[in-house]
């Protein structure tokens, strides 16, 4: 992990709603649009909630987006303009963990679009806090800003019967392809949008081996020379 690490995050998904505060996934704090001003207060009175899974010991703090009736196009992004007298180092990383991969920020930005999303779902955004020496946590929180919002795309719901008919099983080592008709490419992508494997085939594929993925989130596209779809699902 790199020493003057900004914020570490994590991206979760469930059905559950929860009032706000933020430092538990109970409590995260409602954002619909982009939020400013970050309460150093939160920060400063919050714990590690331990959640699992987890690559650091660090306290967090949750922020969270309801998706509206219709929507099926979630964008999460988080900027940061803080730091930038302490650090020459002013790029996104990603950091590994055994769980899961995440965003480091230092004097950068991120964005994240998530296509076909559920509208039952809420989405919740999990940062770190940073607690690496010589960190100015005002400083820094006052250069960040959070963005989360969700609205309907037209180009994502217009799927033919061909689409339509093919059904992805998710497996402990594979994801099974049935009634596939024509996809021969096939692409993974982490949540941070890192390709993570990659496969062509001259025939139609039936199955994607997973067995060298981490316990994560991913998003499956299925391509070929026209079209493409996706497919997100856990790795367990």
């Amino acid at each position: 992990i790199m020493k003057n690490n900004l914020l570490l995050l994590a991206i979760i998904c469930t059905t559950t709603l929860f009032a706000q505060n933020g430092n538990t996934i109970n409590d995260a704090i409602l954002i619909d649009g982009t939020l400013t001003t970050i309460n150093l207060l939160n920060y400063d009175s919050a714990t590690d909630s331990g959640l699992a899974p987890s690559c650091s010991s660090s306290e967090d703090v949750f922020y969270k987006h309801t998706l509206s009736s219709g929507d099926n196009k979630l964008t999460i992004g988080m900027a940061s303009g803080g730091l930038a007298l302490l650090t020459n180092l002013r790029q996104l990383q990603e950091v590994s963990c055994d769980s899961y991969a995440v965003v480091a920020l230092v004097g950068g930005s991120f964005q994240l679009v998530i296509d076909n999303v559920n509208e039952t779902n809420v989405y919740y955004l999990r940062v770190f806090k940073n607690t690496d020496v010589g960190i100015n946590l005002t400083s820094l929180l006052g250069g960040t800003s959070i963005t989360m919002f969700s609205e309907f795309d037209a180009t994502l719901s217009t799927e033919n019967q061909e689409f339509e008919d093919t059904k992805i099983v998710t497996k402990e080592h594979e994801l099974e392809i049935l009634e596939n008709q024509s996809f021969t490419s096939s692409k993974i992508y982490a949540l941070t949008g890192q390709e993570v494997l990659k496969e062509d085939n001259t025939e139609v594929i039936d199955a994607v081996d997973i067995s060298q993925l981490n316990t994560e989130i991913y998003v499956l596209v299925l391509e070929n020379k026209n079209t493409s779809i996706t497919h997100k699902f856990v790795k367990k």
